[in-house]
């Protein structure tokens, strides 16, 4: 007896359904009722019942391995929360006072040496001399 997966056959599949005796047992309409093959065969009944209990076929296995599979992989797509450019998404929360907060995209940190002095340099500019310089009377 078959313990674990089965395997389909092709040649078994047509040779069932194209067999001499089903076809004269269907024209005719010699056919028990669906569940009594206990009366008609028991010891085929049985072995049947056996069967179908101790094995599975391949292919509902196979598509749950395949289905659980590609979830993982779009799930692994999707955790990659880096851009090309270096720059973050973060995801939306809820912070400590219950307020919600959007997703953003962050900006990468520069790795330049001089970006702290750059960006003091450019925060003084526009301080200055760009769109938040105080307007002379």
């Amino acid at each position: 007896m078959k313990i674990g997966f089965r395997i389909p056959s092709l040649n078994k599949r047509i040779a069932t359904r194209t067999s001499f005796k089903r076809i004269i047992r269907h024209n005719l309409g010699i056919k028990a009722p669906r569940g009594w093959g206990w009366i008609t065969n028991p010891r085929k009944a049985a072995y049947n019942r056996v069967y179908q209990k101790t094995s599975r076929g391949c292919f509902l296995q196979l598509l749950a391995f395949v289905l659980i599979l590609t979830m993982l992989s779009l799930q692994l797509i999707s955790c990659t929360d880096q851009s090309s450019d270096g720059s973050t998404y973060v995801q939306p929360s809820i912070d400590k006072n219950g307020k919600f907060r959007k997703g953003h995209v962050r900006k990468s940190v520069s790795t330049d040496k001089d970006a702290f002095k750059k960006r003091n340099r450019s925060r003084y500019y526009y301080h200055t001399r760009g769109k938040y310089r105080r307007k002379k009377d």
